[in-house]
């Protein structure tokens, strides 16, 4: 008898995952060549940022989104580790570590940021690189080139002492999703005024309607 788990993972949904995306989904993300690089006007992308950097062709969190709902609505993730307060846990190099699960199949991820929805979107975007997610733009070379060695990751850390709920897993999806619209502020207004539509509220709405709020935005990103 076979033991081995089935998922819903097939050849199809595989390919449908590493489709390549449209140059119009397609940003450049700056890395400081050291840690607390002096910030200064970059002259290549115009941005304000420790420098030196090189610029990294990267794909956004909402364009990764879209792609992963468009292959398993259900897509979910939960960090490795949470904190007594049940919030996600950083490790000892401040890198988030989590696991991304698509069509019953988990991978692991990592990520980092100056703060918390930054280091989730990242992780989400490593982790769904290893489901060949715009894998055809991550270069090891150029990744690891960019990091000074005390900025590498650290090993996973231990299981989680209580796993994200489907409430939570939602409600970050939907707030991944309004990355690029203004203020903190504004963002949590486009939030309230959609479930507001639903008649609800962010204190009483559901994972589905949060989820549907993911969907709508991410959506409104990829026209």
């Amino acid at each position: 008898m076979d033991a081995t788990p089935t998922t819903g993972m097939t050849t199809e949904a595989a390919e449908q995952l590493r489709r390549t995306f449209p140059p119009t989904s397609v940003g450049t993300l700056p890395k400081p060549m050291q840690k607390n690089a002096p910030k200064g006007q970059c002259r290549e992308c115009g941005g304000y940022h420790g420098l030196p950097a090189v610029h990294l062709p990267y794909v956004g969190h909402a364009a990764v989104t879209d792609r992963l709902l468009s292959v398993d609505p259900g897509w979910s993730w939960e960090p490795m580790a949470t904190d007594e307060r049940g919030l996600p846990a950083l490790d000892s190099a401040r890198n988030l570590w989590i696991r991304l699960t698509v069509l019953g199949v988990t991978r692991i991820g990592v990520g980092d940021g100056v703060s918390a929805k930054e280091a989730i979107g990242d992780a989400i975007r490593n982790a769904a690189m290893r489901f060949g997610v715009a894998l055809d733009l991550w270069s090891k070379e150029e990744l690891e080139s960019s990091l000074p060695p005390e900025q590498l990751r650290d090993a996973p850390p231990s299981e989680p002492d209580r796993p994200i709920s489907d409430l939570d897993r939602a409600r970050n999806s939907a707030w991944l999703a309004t990355e690029g619209r203004g203020t903190d502020d504004e963002r949590k207004t486009l939030l309230t005024d959609f479930l507001a539509q639903h008649d609800v509220t962010p204190e009483t709405a559901s994972p589905a309607q949060w989820t549907a709020a993911a969907e709508k935005f991410c959506r409104d990103d990829a026209r």
